[in-house]
């Protein structure tokens, strides 16, 4: 139950902890326990907090509590890995006042904000933190509800009454009476669960019609394939030959693979995080890679492999369908994919440096600044060899003290170049289906977002 150092379910920790920042309808950050923010140069950002905040240990938050979340979450380990690429920004922070806190950055991050309502913003009582090892069986939060541990199956089922000394109106926060969230891995029994009424809201797949529920998608914000670690050719020299790169990626068939394995949920990529929620985008970038087998396989000798190759791919087995898919056609020109399955130890083999590829799924946010980071700089969690790109990170230093057209221009250039370069084999960005009860539940469908959280689930009528 500590945020900081599991990815725990990004409800289970909804419900019990608050975040800095909140996403609004439009996917615009909006204020949450930070009122209102402002970066007083590229690398400084200035937050104001909420002074009626208290956790259900009754400790207060406030800028020391700020101080004392990032600090610990900086240092635990192991850490949760979407929070890091955020918080790997922050050199320090200053407690100003007891209303206000300044980050201290290594370098301009302008979507910081942003990452404040995602895992890097979780505020977990300043009190607690100094006793974690009881983080992790109970939480100490000042989110809506309160764990009930009568209720609780670790890593299987969890229960929450409403927090009664929750800060937040009802106005700002319908809440329900009792909230269960359950993990469940197999889709099919999810499906049951909610034809028979045990679950309300569920991520579902394709294809599902539970009668009187409604089924809605969410934003093409899944950046889902083959992530190339080796772009130097040090495990496996093919892959330092950027022609390599370019030829598996004209051996694939976007649009089938959209149609067939993500079951037209998406839009197609070039292996780039830039979608239509990003800025500069045009369409004519998704067509970059036509299906070219020809082409592929010319590209191939060039490089000198006209036999093609052999390459070993980290894969996680719930990523099967889509592993397989792009084997079968990279091994149509020639080069031999031999996939190799970790499921619990998958965190561990990406970070061990061994492979050469792996199949990967990372969220984009439609934030370029971000997006790019976090995926084509040292900074990327799927970068364990340490790649880096002087021409991409130029053209990000570029844009992010860039405005106006000039912005959109160069992360335009940048999306681009990152398609030439191919360091992924990306079909598409895929979006996640999602089905609820709407006599119960009442969903807002936030922008930009692949999925709702839970402040965008609400009951019907109010609380």
């Amino acid at each position: 139950m500590d945020p900081w150092k599991t990815q725990l379910s990004q409800y289970v920790a909804a419900a019990t902890y608050d975040t800095l920042t909140h996403i609004d309808a439009d996917g615009t950050v909006v204020p949450w326990l930070a009122t209102s923010w402002d970066y007083s140069d590229a690398k400084t950002l200035v937050m104001e907090l909420r002074t009626d905040v208290v956790f259900t240990d009754g400790a207060s938050f406030d800028a020391e509590t700020v101080k004392a979340n990032i600090e610990y979450a900086k240092s635990v380990t192991p850490s949760n890995v979407a929070a890091q690429p955020y918080l790997s920004y922050i050199r320090s922070v200053d407690v100003v006042s007891k209303t206000k806190v300044r980050f201290n950055l290594t370098a301009p991050q302008p979507d910081l904000p942003y990452g404040f309502s995602q895992q890097a913003g979780w505020m977990v009582s300043p009190t607690a933190l100094k006793n974690p090892d009881a983080l992790a069986d109970t939480a100490v939060g000042s989110g809506p509800y309160v764990l009930d541990k009568s209720g609780t199956t670790p890593n299987k089922t969890y229960a929450f009454t409403r927090n009664k000394n929750y800060w937040a109106t009802a106005a700002q926060w319908p809440r329900f009476e009792k909230l269960v969230v359950q993990l469940m891995a197999d889709p099919t029994a999810t499906d049951n669960a909610a034809r028979s009424g045990q679950i309300d809201y569920t991520i579902v797949a394709a294809g599902t019609e539970i009668s009187g529920w409604k089924v809605a998608q969410g934003a093409a914000a899944a950046f889902f394939g083959f992530t190339i670690f080796d772009t130097a050719g040090e495990i496996n020299k093919p892959l330092g030959d950027v022609r390599v790169r370019q030829a598996m990626n004209y051996a694939i068939d976007r649009q089938t693979i959209l149609k067939s394995v993500l079951d037209g949920q998406g839009v197609a990529n070039a292996s780039t995080p830039f979608g239509p929620d990003s800025l500069g985008y045009s369409r004519s970038i998704d067509s970059y890679y036509t299906y070219d087998v020809a082409k592929a396989k010319r590209l191939l000798r060039q490089a000198g492999y006209p036999n093609g190759f052999s390459v070993k791919v980290l894969n996680n087995p719930q990523w099967d369908q889509m592993a397989q898919a792009l084997a079968g056609y990279l091994r149509k020109v020639g080069i031999d994919v031999q996939l190799s399955n970790h499921g619990d130890d998958l965190v561990q083999q990406t970070n061990s440096g061994k492979w050469a590829m792996a199949t990967g799924l990372l969220s984009v946010t439609g934030l370029p600044y971000s997006d790019f980071t976090f995926t084509m700089t040292k900074s990327s969690a799927m970068n364990p060899l340490g790649n880096s790109n002087p021409k991409v990170n130029a053209l990000l230093a570029e844009a992010v003290s860039a405005e106006g057209d000039e912005q959109k221009r160069l992360y335009a250039e940048l999306a681009e170049y990152a398609a030439e370069q191919a360091w992924y084999v990306i079909p598409a960005l895929s979006s996640q289906l999602h089905a609820y009860d709407p006599a119960v539940v009442k969903v807002v469908e936030p922008a930009r977002v692949g999925a709702p959280m839970l402040y965008h689930l609400t009951p019907v009528g109010g609380e």
